[in-house]
């Protein structure tokens, strides 16, 4: 839980926190860390209490690879933290919840000759992850009928990739990692890719939304597929980075797709968010792929 510092608790700050906060141009001091355990519901609602936290973003969530590794962790984790950020955000009088989803929830609903993909797809989980996020969704619906409580989800469509500091990165993006590495040092690499085309979002166009959907008013629905419209694979990846790095000698193998989930052919269509949170993404592949290679040589002094 993050909130501008001044009154409560002080800062609890890592080397890895510094050196990302510095590269991002993120004034980690400006900023208060609680660290605790989504599960545990009195603890949430004294870090909410001391801060008096006005808007949760909800992100924390075990991703799909770990849920199909540790199913029943997963879904303890997935929705039981989200039904305890709902019940904080009632009894303390919090005045939006933003959740973040997945484009895995509608998976199972991307058909041959499908014409578009929007906030109106059905949903159709095919992993135990999905079927967690859906969940989610569902109970934060509820949770607002029911309670009045301000409610907004955002489904990030595709994907998600960018250099952050968490271990637990899926399959995808640890490729989209290596690549990013190998080719700023130029060495030789090769990684393992599993997927054809589809739609990657890069963090930063995420977390840019998800900040928009927390602080714009008067929204007219509390559905929104977040995207960037462009789809690309492997070896557009890999393209781009050849362009930028020359000296890059990465070799991608063909590998097992480690979730079941088909690809999307078609590019999502963003437009609700477009229109009400004013969401734009700026991050398309090559914009991305730099931003990601200038982030990492500051992190890691490559």
């Amino acid at each position: 839980m993050i909130r501008p510092t001044g009154e409560g608790s002080p800062l609890v700050e890592t080397a890895l926190e510094r050196s990302y906060g510095q590269a991002l141009a993120v004034d980690i001091q400006a900023l208060t860390i609680v660290r605790g355990d989504i599960l545990d519901l009195p603890g949430l609602i004294s870090a909410v209490r001391d801060n008096r936290v006005g808007r949760i973003i909800h992100l924390a969530a075990f991703l799909g690879e770990e849920v199909q590794r540790r199913p029943y962790s997963g879904v303890r984790l997935n929705l039981m933290g989200t039904a305890n950020i709902l019940e904080v955000a009632r009894l303390e009088g919090v005045s939006r919840v933003v959740l973040a989803s997945s484009g895995t929830v509608f998976l199972g609903s991307v058909t041959e000759g499908l014409q578009k993909i929007d906030e109106t797809i059905q949903p159709n989980p095919l992993s135990i992850y999905a079927a967690t996020k859906i969940g989610s969704e569902f109970l934060g619906r509820t949770y607002a009928d029911r309670y009045g409580l301000a409610f907004v989800c955002v489904r990030y469509v595709g994907g998600l990739y960018g250099p952050t500091p968490v271990a637990l990165k899926a399959t995808r993006e640890r490729a989209i990692q290596d690549m990013v590495r190998a080719a700023i040092k130029g060495v030789p690499a090769a990684i393992k890719w599993p997927y054809g085309p589809t739609e990657i979002l890069y963090g930063k166009d995420a977390a840019k939304a998800t900040v928009l959907a927390a602080l714009k008013d008067k929204l007219q629905d509390r559905l929104f597929h977040i995207g960037n419209g462009q789809i690309v694979g492997g070896d557009e990846i890999l393209e781009v980075l050849k362009k930028h790095f020359p000296e890059s000698k990465i070799k991608l193998l063909k590998a097992e797709k480690p979730m079941p989930y088909p690809e999307a052919s078609i590019a999502s269509d963003f437009s609700r968010a477009r229109e009400q949170l004013g969401y734009e993404p700026e991050y398309v592949l090559e914009q991305a792929l730099l931003d990601y290679a200038a982030t990492l040589k500051k992190v890691e002094e490559i």
